[in-house]
């Protein structure tokens, strides 16, 4: 039997359900969650560009697929997911046919994908060096795992609020200086009230 085009009616009623799923999916996301979408596509729109070249349009193959399906699944992390999937394929993936384009935003709306740091950088194969390279915070590096990551911004963090707050020198041990016991120095502090005792003269 012959596959049919379905009719407006039937697309338009397609579209009510995407749409209606997606708001009930809206409802449930928080505004971390998308907050964090957006810096990870902000992200992998500068690795596009970077693997890519800015603005080009993606080769019509299976790899070049798996990165529209890649941008599409973050993209479902937004606002008005079904028109900026679109979008976004008329601008660097074209040849992904009306059909597939609707396969593709149902796919997202009802089982969204998301990736961890790692598994992502993985996925497009980010190096240490590139990921440093595009100033890239939220995915990882197929060379540089989580736990060194980790070590390192410590140190780096630790660098850096040393040089913004320098630490006041230690204060040293005056009763040392004065020749006699901590115990001792404190009492004569005390009856001093609150001065530092003089030396000791035999």
């Amino acid at each position: 039997m012959p596959n049919r085009r379905p009719t407006p009616a039937q697309v338009a009623a397609r579209k009510y359900e995407i749409a209606k799923r997606y708001r009930r999916k809206l409802a449930k996301l928080g505004n971390r969650s998308r907050a964090m979408a957006a810096i990870r596509l902000s992200e992998l729109t500068r690795w596009l560009h970077d693997w890519n070249g800015a603005g080009a349009e993606l080769e019509a193959s299976d790899a070049g697929y798996s990165t529209v399906r890649l941008f599409a699944h973050h993209l479902g992390g937004l606002p008005d997911t079904p028109r900026r999937v679109t979008v976004w394929c008329a601008a660097y993936a074209p040849w992904v046919t009306p059909r597939d384009l609707e396969r593709l935003i149902s796919e997202v709306v009802e089982c969204p994908i998301k990736w961890g740091a790692d598994k992502l950088a993985w996925k497009i194969r980010l190096t240490d060096a590139k990921r440093s390279e595009l100033k890239i915070k939220t995915i990882g590096a197929i060379d540089c795992a989580k736990a060194q990551r980790l070590i390192r911004a410590k140190a780096k963090r630790a660098a850096r609020d040393a040089a913004r707050r320098p630490r006041k020198p230690k204060a040293g041990k005056p009763w040392e200086v004065l020749g006699i016991s901590r115990r001792t120095w404190f009492r004569r502090r005390k009856s001093t009230g609150g001065t530092n005792p003089a030396p000791y003269i035999p």
